[in-house]
């Protein structure tokens, strides 16, 4: 498991890419072309995004936003992502747990093979954003939520990369959670 620190902390709290400020399906119709390797990280930006007709390879969701329950949004993801594979991945807040890490592993190679997965995490997603980034191909696109200020768009890239792999780093570890994602983004297996 890996926990925030207070430097990994400050570093999540800001935008890890391009702020887009708006809400609602406009603000998705503006960040994406289309033809986007797409993941989406976030009840209101997964259930918004597939409201604007877009259909996401990933979706990672906790059934929350700001900590209030969202039992109708999961639903309605859960109804507008049907056909999905969903997987369920146990994750407490500021954590970045073994069972996360190996879920997303699992949901970026079904996505590769060409199946839609959705992540649904018991706990808190918030931190999936960096597993995605050190795991996804270069060229994939993360959306996700900026509370109160709209939506950022991660353009997954080498130097995006090495930043998250340098700030996981910094993050105090338990277990070999950061060894398997170093192994992963390599291009190593389980």
């Amino acid at each position: 498991m890996l926990k925030l620190t207070e430097e990994v902390r400050a570093f999540a709290k800001k935008p890890f890419g391009l702020l887009y400020r708006g809400e609602g399906v406009d603000v998705v119709k503006r960040v994406l072309k289309g033809d986007e390797f797409l993941v989406c990280v976030g009840d209101i930006v997964s259930l918004t995004t597939l409201k604007a007709g877009f259909k996401p390879k990933i979706i990672v969701f906790d059934g929350k936003s700001i900590r209030r329950e969202l039992n109708s949004v999961v639903n309605r993801i859960r109804d507008l992502s049907r056909g999905y594979k969903e997987i369920v991945a146990e994750n407490p807040a500021g954590c970045i747990t073994e069972d996360l890490a190996e879920k997303v592993f699992e949901a970026v190679n079904s996505a590769l093979e060409g199946l839609n997965v959705r992540i649904y995490v018991r706990g808190e997603e918030d931190l999936a954003v960096m597993p995605l980034v050190a795991l996804l191909p270069n060229g994939a696109v993360i959306l996700y939520g900026q509370p109160n200020e709209g939506v950022v768009r991660v353009d997954v890239n080498d130097e995006r990369k090495i930043i998250i792999l340098s700030m996981l780093e910094r993050m105090e570890k338990h277990g070999k959670t950061l060894e398997k994602i170093r192994r992963w983004s390599n291009g190593g297996s389980r």
